[in-house]
């Protein structure tokens, strides 16, 4: 590859590479290139950038290690044929060199080191009239030494070409599934988690200029467009289509990858990170499915204190399990960690027992031990990260709030289902201050996730939630000390089911 660039330009490159390997770096980074480039004084570079206002400056001289060691770093090198190999296509593409030159290193810096900009800036280069003339350059019209063969083949850089497509591929599979998260499973949080994947995919790609893949696409001769399978021809849900745009995404990211290590490995390396991040994704989509379905069908949630957990009341408690009592939190305070443990254990054998949920208030270690299906979390208690490390990724964490605020930070924060209120005096609880039914309001309007309406609910006041949104409720005092907790828990979820 070195040949196949200009002797200057190859003096540049080398230079550049030396003075990368004085400051300890294996690679330059645009300084180094720029000072390189501008060592001869009256180069073409040099020239070109006096045009742009580029100040007379004087640098540093080059203090040489005189290292034979050193030396042969520069051309031993994993980085310095991708660089070369970088600067002979820009040379080619948008110059129409025959050869690798300096001004096509130039044009190389300002199209893929961010730096370069305000490097030049500083040097007193005009940056808008040094990119208007590059873009000149690749539009102007081509010189032929000798006329057009129209029956010669092209050359085609078929690496390019599948850079080309699995790129593309990569873009439209996250487009699908950036559509899937937002209106399908309306989450913002996975929405945001997409978008962050795409704008930092498209940012890697950027790495490979995006004239010169499409400069390599061939649509026409394309021998894949034509060849189709049933499979891929056929989806039976929106889950179906997310499950192949997905992997449509993964297997296509691969392909990038390993293609991409003859272009340079850092895009290599960028494009491995984010094929890592997507399946991250995929399995926090799985997960919220999967929760989501459970959580959505739940409407009543029975928050349970240790006055509820006699023997004569787990009977009680069995026949609302029975009758519609979707899901049950242990709620217990101010008792040893043993005696809190047979309570959870108790519970556990029996919530199983009717394919319920269990819920465990204040201790993901408490839950983790006992394998319920979640904790609930108070604004004082454990991060949501934190809580989730203990007691793992797949279960279920539920947050109280009390303001829009709150909720807002909950939702950005990855709970699964949140308490909304106070909305009522409690019995159970005493509060400084009502959250009320404005709140109520709000987390209908605003709430991505399932959530509860809590705090002093009963038969008398269930039609007003209703009238302002609540589909589940969390209730302790009126169902359980109920004279008919039956018939409190049939009311209560009639009221809910024909809303």
């Amino acid at each position: 590859m070195e040949l196949e660039l200009s002797s200057a330009c190859n003096r540049a490159l080398d230079f550049a590479f030396q003075l990368a390997l004085d400051e300890g770096k294996m690679e330059p980074d645009a300084k180094h290139c720029i000072i390189a480039l501008l060592n001869d004084p009256e180069g073409p570079v040099a020239n070109l950038l006096k045009d742009f206002g580029l100040h007379q400056i004087k640098l540093e001289p080059f203090k040489t290690t005189n290292s034979t060691d050193a030396f042969s770093s520069v051309f031993e090198s994993a980085k310095k044929p991708y660089i070369s190999k970088k600067i002979l296509r820009i040379s080619k593409k948008v110059l129409a060199e025959q050869e690798g030159t300096s001004l096509g290193f130039l044009v190389y810096l300002v199209e893929d080191f961010n730096n370069t900009q305000i490097i030049l800036e500083s040097l007193g280069v005009q940056w808008e009239q040094l990119t208007n003339w590059i873009d000149k350059q690749r539009l102007a019209p081509l010189v032929l030494d000798v006329p057009l063969d129209l029956n010669a083949n092209t050359e085609i850089d078929s690496c390019l070409r599948i850079l080309d497509a699995a790129g593309n591929r990569v873009r439209e599979g996250f487009r699908v599934v950036d559509d899937y998260c937002r209106f399908i499973l309306n989450s913002a949080v996975l929405c945001s988690i997409t978008k962050k994947l795409r704008h930092d995919f498209n940012e890697a790609l950027q790495w490979i200029p995006a004239t010169l893949l499409i400069s390599q696409r061939n649509v026409e001769d394309d021998v894949g467009t034509t060849i189709h399978t049933n499979q891929e021809l056929t989806r039976l849900n929106d889950q179906d289509v997310f499950k192949a745009n997905i992997k449509r995404v993964q297997e296509s990211l691969r392909s990038l990858e390993e293609f991409g290590k003859l272009e340079s490995p850092d895009f290599a390396m960028a494009i491995g990170d984010i094929r890592y991040r997507s399946y991250d994704l995929e399995q926090r989509i799985f997960r919220f499915l999967n929760l989501s379905e459970k959580l959505n069908n739940i409407k009543i949630y029975g928050l349970l204190g240790a006055e509820h957990l006699t023997p004569t009341f787990l009977d009680t408690l069995d026949s609302l399990l029975e009758n519609g009592l979707d899901m049950v939190q242990l709620r217990v305070k101010n008792i040893t960690d043993n005696k809190l443990l047979d309570y959870a254990f108790e519970l556990k054998t029996l919530i199983t027992q009717n394919g319920k949920t269990l819920i465990i208030n204040d201790r993901p270690d408490i839950a983790k031990i006992v394998d319920a299906d979640g904790v609930h979390l108070g604004q004082d208690d454990l991060p949501i990260k934190e809580a989730k490390s203990i007691i793992g990724r797949n279960k279920i964490i539920g947050i109280s709030t009390h303001n829009e605020d709150q909720l807002r930070t909950a939702i950005d924060n990855g709970a699964d289902y949140i308490g909304v209120g106070p909305v009522f005096n409690s019995k159970t609880k005493t509060f400084s201050k009502l959250a009320g039914l404005e709140f109520i309001q709000e987390s209908s309007a605003i709430c991505t996730v399932p959530w509860f309406a809590i705090g002093g609910i009963d038969t008398q006041n269930i039609s007003q939630l209703v009238k302002h949104g609540v589909k589940r409720i969390a209730i302790s005092n009126s169902l359980f000390n109920a004279e008919n907790p039956l018939k409190t828990l049939k009311l209560l979820r009639e009221a809910l089911v024909n809303r």
